[in-house]
């Protein structure tokens, strides 16, 4: 399940993941980011999976094909995390989407929405 930030504004969405993304989730949140996307050009998200378990298969396969479309469209990703493989992952994966993108612990939540605000 996903939460919006209320300090979401213009071309800036702030997440928080908690337990399981699922099927339903994606089903919502890809069409917001897509007219974001729209709407503004390019945007930059901020994720916090402080609370983060993981994702539904079906969800995760479904969310792919948005992620290569709209991957020029992410100017920068903020990951808040204290979770060691979610860093991996997200170092890993980054050069395969050219976007700038940094993680943060979660005692410097602050410092994430700086730094993507900028």
């Amino acid at each position: 399940m996903y939460h919006i930030f209320p300090m979401s504004e213009g071309n800036i969405i702030g997440l928080r993941v908690e337990g399981y993304m699922s099927v339903d989730d994606y089903a919502t949140l890809l069409p917001l980011i897509e007219k974001l996307i729209h709407k503004y050009g390019t945007i930059r998200v901020l994720v916090d999976l402080k609370d983060f378990k993981g994702v539904e298969a079906w969800g995760m396969i479904k969310a792919i094909p948005y992620s290569f479309k709209y991957a020029s469209h992410v100017e920068k990703k903020a990951v808040i995390t204290d979770q060691e493989w979610i860093r991996r992952v997200t170092k890993l994966s980054a050069p395969l989407f050219k976007t700038d993108v940094h993680c943060f612990p979660t005692e410097k939540t602050d410092q994430a929405w700086e730094w993507i605000r900028r």
